[in-house]
This record gives structure tokens, C-alpha cells and sequence, in this order.
């Protein structure tokens, strides 16, 4: 493959400060790039397969089907193929920027992690995994062993495969035996810090710990080379998970989420973030303009950085945007050109930006940095939401969007990360009332505003989107297809905070507590996002969702099982029932036990 190539298909290829194409550690067998995909907006990783190399037409074509296959996988334990073709004579798909820590170097920096979090984290890898029996000829070809340790939606840790396998040439038997064994392996590096290298499992304190019947699987995956696995994947998840709740009480092995929470302690390093600085430090690039801070309130993000203004001392927070060997600036827009038009009394519900300037490498974007916190925070602490706190965040995002609107800017990234909530004031009582508005009872919130970024973000350009595009129609004009967009956005952050995750596929799973016609109206609403122009708008869905949220309750599974209730009256009739199908015969035998025992 020419190395000197500046594009592929529609696909811009990165570049580093010295021309260079900026290149990414995946799979052994392909040639990854960070590159730019014009056509979504987004930064996207370029897999060249057969190691950048052509490759003959038949092979090709192999390949290229089971990649069309893997794209259908859905979960945040896989990449997420986007696109899958052919340019110049080589295979090639783009997928979702992953951005995390390599697992090894991540136990070898912060240690082993608690084992309670290492079986939290394989059995939702596992239980995904599982979920794919249907494509069982693609997914043995996975790889257990390369794993990245990232951040599911900045809140809770998260495995995810890096390397889908695609030129695998084994069986399905083959295949599945030695996922069984690597997912061993992974087990045996987080709970011990250290890879196997055919040692004696039970030689480790940390693996004697382990429940025995995990024990007991994993010593004979790992023995001998795994040359003999008598489990399957099912059995190694079931272990994980009786090992997971012999740790734990049985209220937080129902609620697994909780503990995947993450930490600064157990926080992965971002690898976009050592890849775009060229390991510079971030204090370096903002030079003495801003002094960074650390804020208890602020999740520390790659690319945005809570800072003070050196001159004014204002609190602001500083975004930086990728250079122009990135990403061209004609391809993107940072700021709408109606920003001015923004007015803090007419327009409460936008977070404004403050300034924008370039330097021959980055772009640095400031916004105000009031008190409160980012929804994604909130999310994080609650995991998800009962309809009646939707109902009031959403009427706010929704006054947010006609403010949008109104000054002319028709699209507005509605991920939890990109809201922030302003509570408070800061002082000492800013901490209290923060708590206040993390409590489940709404009638204890204290007033606080919904606001909505209208400016772009590094995080924008790489984070897939909320919603997917439309699969059925298209609209001809594009003010039809934002007022689409907006629709289906609007719903599907309602989804999102109702359910604690992104829907990327299937029935979403709402908590027990969530009213059943409530859920089969918003799985309603989200399969009509699936068409250009079928989507409500926001202000039919927030009707429709007030009017199921206090209405009468639909009758429960047990209600239903149980039958038509019966009539007191009519079972007064039935009498009375003796315990003895012959009373006179009960009274004989009593007299005849009285008289021997006189007797």
C-alpha cells in the first residue's frame, strides 16, 4: 500500500507533524489509520485488510461478506463497522473511533483491578458475545486477547474488542475452543496483573481466591495449552457470574452497572489523546494563557480541559480542535455563524461559547464554566431515570432546541456529555445543592437550568452519534432532514435516560418500575426513527409520554395470570367443607379411643 497517499475513497487520512499518515495499534493483520470520513462528519478508524497489501478477488470477496455481517453486531463490546468497500484494489471498512487503554498496559500501570470489577466487566463482554449465536460462522473468529479498557459514555468502564477477526481461517469449532481459552487468559491478566505463560493457575494467591467451579474451568483451559477445553462460552459465563455474586451482595449482582463506575484511580488513558498531542503535554499546547484546574465537578476529558483565564481569572473550560493535518477546517464548522445571536436572558437554555481563536496547530475553543455538572454525571450516579425526572429534563431540552431555532441553528448534538445542568451557585452550599438534584425524588430538586452546547467539540467528531441515520426514505431538502433529525435525537435521548444506555439495536430494557404501555410507546416511537419522517415531534412525544406516565396502570403479568376476579356472593354458596369425608365415622372412633382408655 503507497504510505504516501493522502485519501482513501472518501476517507481523509490524518497526518502527523511530519506528514506522515498517523497510524493506530489494532489487528496483526490489517493496516489501521485514523482518518476522516467527510461523509458522516466524523473521525473514523481505516482498516486496510491483508495488511495493506492486494489480495486475490476471491479472497476479497470473503472477506468483504464477513465484514457486511460483523456490521450488524451491536453492543459496546464490539467495534462497530460503519462502512465496508473496495478503492484501489483493496479491501478495507471504517468503524468507530475506539478510544481507550490496551488491557495490558492497563493492569501494569494501575495494578490488578478489585476481582468483584474483573467478573463484572467479562460477563457483560461474554453475555454480548453470547447474544450473536445467530452469526456463530463469525463469531468465533473474534479475539479475546485484544482488548481495549475504555469508558462506555464517560461513565462506566467497558471492554471491547479491537480485532474482529475478519481473515480468520478457522472453524467454528476451532474457533470456539480457543475463545474459551483467551477468555481465560483475560481473566487470569486482570486478576493477576500479568499475562500467562503456561504457569500452574493455583501457583497465584489471587487465582486460589476464585470460586471453585471457575477455578476448576479455567485450569483446565489454561493447562497443557488449552489443547482440550471441555467448556463452551456459556459455561465460562455462568462461572464468571456465580464468582461475580459471591462477591457481592445479591442487590448489587442484579445491578452490575453500578460497580463498573469509573473512577479517577481506574480512569484508562486516552490513546487519541497521545496520538493528536504527539505526547505533548496539554499545559504545554495552552502555553500561559490558562491555568488548568482540577474540579471534583468536572470529569477530566481528553480534549476539554477546565482552565482558569489567566488574564480576567474567569472560570472557562478550553476545547481543543484537531489541526488542520487532522482534519480540514473547511469540513467542519466549530462554531454557527448565528452564535452571536445567542442573548443569556432570551436564550437561558444554551451554553455559549466565549471565544474562538487558531494557531498553526490547534484551535482552541473557550466556553463559560458556571456551577453545576454535565448530564452524563448525572447518568453516571442514578444509571438511569424514572419517567417523571425525563419529563422535566426533557420539556427543558425541548425549550432549548426552539431557542436554537429561533437564532437560526437547525441541529444540536443531544448526547448527555454535550448537556449541561447549572444548579446552584458557587459557594458552600453549591456542593449541597448538587446532591439535591442527584436524589430520586424530584419534588426535592432544586432550580437548576437544562443547557444545550450549540458549538462543536473534539468529542463530536468522534463519538458515533445518538441516533443512527434513518435506514427507510430520505428527504430530497435538507431543512426537512434537520427538522427529521431533530424528532428522532429528541426521542432517542428520552431512551437514553430511561434506560441508562444508547440504543443500538433490539428492544431497549427499561427498569422494572417503568410503566408497560410507557415502554412499548417509546420502542413505538424508536422504530419509527428508523424511518425519514415518521418520528413524532418533541412536542406530540412529551404530550403523549405525560399522558402514559399518569394514567392508569396497565394490569401486571401476574394480575393477567390470575384470572377474572370472582364475586364474593357467589361463593358464599359453596358452603362448608369437612376435613373428613365421613363425620359419623370421625365421632365413632373418637367414643371407641375414650372407652379403652377408661378401660
Amino acid at each position: 500500500m503507497n504510505h504516501e497517499i493522502e485519501s482513501f475513497g472518501h476517507l481523509m487520512i490524518a497526518r502527523t507533524t511530519g506528514q506522515q499518515p498517523v497510524r493506530l495499534s489494532r489487528s496483526p493483520d490489517e493496516v489501521t489509520f485514523l482518518a476522516f470520513d467527510a461523509s458522516i462528519k466524523r473521525l473514523v478508524e481505516l482498516h486496510v485488510l491483508g495488511k495493506g497489501q492486494p489480495v486475490d478477488a476471491g479472497t476479497r470477496q470473503a472477506v468483504l461478506r464477513r465484514a457486511r455481517e460483523v456490521a450488524l453486531f451491536r453492543g459496546p463490546s464490539f467495534t462497530r463497522i460503519l462502512d465496508v468497500g473496495e478503492d484501489q484494489g483493496l479491501a478495507y471498512y471504517t468503524s468507530n473511533l475506539n478510544d481507550g487503554e490496551f488491557v495490558g498496559e492497563y493492569v501494569r500501570r494501575i495494578g490488578p483491578p478489585p476481582p468483584a470489577l474483573v467478573f463484572a466487566l467479562v460477563h457483560q463482554l461474554l453475555e454480548d458475545l453470547i447474544r450473536l449465536k445467530d452469526q456463530q460462522q463469525v463469531v468465533p473468529s473474534l479475539h479475546l486477547d485484544r482488548v481495549l479498557v475504555t469508558t462506555q459514555e464517560d461513565a462506566f468502564l467497558q471492554l471491547r474488542l479491537y480485532d474482529l477477526g475478519l481473515t480468520s481461517r478457522e472453524t467454528p469449532q476451532q474457533g470456539a475452543a480457543r475463545l474459551v481459552v483467551e477468555g481465560c487468559r483475560l481473566i487470569f491478566q486482570l486478576l493477576t496483573g500479568r499475562e500467562h505463560q503456561g504457569e500452574n493457575p493455583d501457583l497465584f494467591p489471587a487465582m486460589t481466591a476464585v470460586p471453585m467451579n471457575l477455578r476448576t474451568t479455567m485450569r483446565s483451559a489454561l493447562n497443557d495449552g488449552g489443547a482440550h477445553v471441555p467448556v463452551s462460552l456459556e459455561r465460562l459465563k455462568d462461572d464468571v457470574r456465580e464468582a461475580h455474586a459471591a462477591l457481592v451482595s445479591s442487590i448489587q449482582a442484579r445491578t452490575s452497572r453500578k460497580q463498573l463506575l469509573v473512577t479517577p484511580a481506574l480512569q484508562p488513558k486516552s490513546q487519541i489523546q497521545s496520538v493528536l498531542l504527539e505526547n505533548v503535554p496539554v499545559e504545554t499546547i495552552l502555553g500561559s494563557r490558562f491555568l488548568v484546574v482540577e474540579d471534583e465537578n468536572f470529569r477530566r476529558q481528553p480534549f476539554s480541559i477546565p482552565c482558569v483565564n489567566a488574564k480576567n481569572e474567569q472560570p472557562v473550560t478550553v476545547h481543543l480542535l484537531p489541526p488542520s493535518r487532522i482534519v480540514d477546517k473547511a469540513l467542519y464548522e466549530a462554531v454557527p455563524l448565528q452564535m452571536w445571536r445567542f442573548d443569556p436572558g432570551r436564550h437561558p437554555n444554551i451554553l455559549r461559547s466565549l471565544s474562538l481563536w487558531e494557531s498553526p496547530d490547534w484551535t482552541f475553543l473557550t466556553e463559560e464554566r458556571e456551577p453545576g455538572f454535565s448530564l452524563s454525571r448525572l447518568l453516571a450516579e442514578r444509571v438511569c431515570l424514572n419517567p417523571s425526572e425525563v419529563l422535566v429534563l426533557m420539556r427543558q431540552v425541548r425549550e432549548g432546541q426552539e431557542q436554537a431555532l429561533e437564532c437560526g441553528v437547525e441541529r444540536l448534538d443531544l448526547h448527555p456529555s454535550s448537556i449541561y445542568l447549572r444548579v446552584g451557585k458557587n459557594g458552600p452550599t453549591q456542593a449541597r445543592e448538587c446532591e439535591r438534584l442527584m436524589q430520586k425524588r424530584v419534588d426535592v430538586w432544586p432550580p437548576f437550568h437544562v443547557k444545550l452546547r450549540a458549538h462543536l467539540t473534539l468529542r463530536n467528531l468522534y463519538e458515533p452519534p445518538l441516533v443512527d441515520k434513518p435506514e427507510l426514505g430520505e428527504h430530497p431538502e435538507s431543512h426537512l432532514a434537520d427538522r427529521d433529525y431533530r424528532h428522532r435525537v429528541f426521542i432517542g435521548l428520552a431512551s437514553y435516560l430511561l434506560t441508562g444506555e444508547r440504543q443500538t439495536g433490539g428492544r431497549p430494557v427499561f427498569p422494572e418500575t417503568m410503566p408497560e404501555v410507557l415502554g412499548g410507546y417509546i420502542c413505538e416511537c424508536l422504530e419509527k426513527c428508523r424511518q425519514h419522517g415518521a418520528a413524532p415531534s418533541p412536542a406530540e412525544f412529551l404530550a403523549r409520554f405525560e399522558e402514559l406516565m399518569n394514567g392508569p396502570a396497565a394490569p401486571d403479568l401476574l394480575t393477567r395470570m390470575r384470572g377474572a376476579m370472582v364475586n364474593v356472593e357467589d361463593m358464599e354458596s359453596a358452603g362448608s367443607v369437612s376435613d373428613f369425608d365421613d363425620d359419623d365415622y370421625a365421632d365413632s372412633m373418637s367414643s371407641t379411643r375414650s372407652e379403652e382408655h377408661s378401660s
